[in-house]
């Protein structure tokens, strides 16, 4: 697999007419900081034969640096004009972390996504421009798969639904959730994976409640229905342990229910 193109905020490198490739000369071994390091934070015992671990959490977020030039198959002439260059400059170095994808030749792996913004530098041979190093810095320490969508119908209230998380993160995520009740009443949605018990009482018939699983704000289209004070705050999620995967999913009040949510992949873009 070889990576000759991304995609930057809609965006592809080769619509600019350049490749990624490497200025470097070879080496046996390129090791990459691939982020998920995580630091564990321990308590000496028995003096100092026995450490207990006290917590764990990530150091860092994951950063590489590769070089991009003119594609040679597209030009004649690989010198970078200072237009191009600015062009490269406006559409990578920005202010924000936006929506990043490295494209393999082949496509043989789940496409993975990270938020991303970069630093960018100029490599002249002999004062001249010919490549651009960039130096990529994420906002965490793992990517994101594919937005997985997911429909229920609960209307048989004795049914349950299984979903399977494919994150290589062990624990949960917070889903976008819409909920459409078939019928008023007090609504309970379980997931046995996590314990999570999500209360919604006063529900009413025809009423679509949604839930961000990033801000946790959370909405009605029935103006009557005072969700706030009828919500217990225990959010579902999503979750798996290390060897089990399957959410068993169910409910207390015919509705039907709609998930959204991006599986967490541990994988270095280069």
């Amino acid at each position: 697999m070889y990576a000759i193109d991304f995609e930057y905020d809609g965006r592809y490198l080769s619509d600019y007419g350049f490749i990624i490739c490497d200025f470097n000369p070879p080496s046996d071994a390129n090791i990459i900081n691939s982020g998920s390091k995580l630091k564990f934070n321990t308590t000496a015992h028995n003096n100092g034969k026995k450490y207990s671990l006290t917590g764990t959490q990530y150091e860092e977020c994951i950063q590489a640096t590769f070089d991009i030039c003119k594609n040679p198959d597209l030009y004649d002439d690989l010198e970078i004009s200072i237009e191009e260059y600015r062009d490269i400059v406006r559409w990578l170095n920005r202010q924000k972390f936006l929506k990043f994808r490295i494209i393999d030749d082949e496509n043989e792996f789940e496409p993975c996504y990270y938020e991303a913004s970069f630093n960018v530098s100029k490599i002249k041979i002999s004062e001249v421009l010919y490549g651009i190093e960039l130096e990529m810095t994420t906002n965490r320490p793992f990517g994101f798969g594919v937005e997985i969508y997911k429909e229920y119908d609960f209307s048989d209230i004795t049914k349950i639904h299984i979903l399977r998380d494919t994150s290589d993160e062990i624990g949960y995520i917070y889903p976008m959730i819409t909920i459409t009740c078939y019928q008023g009443g007090n609504l309970t949605v379980y997931n046995d994976i996590t314990g999570s018990k999500m209360e919604i009482t006063n529900c009413l018939a025809g009423e679509v409640i949604t839930i961000n699983g990033n801000t946790h704000s959370i909405t009605t289209t029935k103006a009557t229905h005072d969700i706030y004070n009828n919500f217990n705050y225990d959010y579902f999620k999503i979750g798996n342990t290390i060897n089990n995967r399957s959410n068993k999913i169910s409910v207390s009040l015919p509705c039907k229910i709609e998930l959204r949510y991006s599986p967490i992949i541990k994988n270095s873009p280069c």
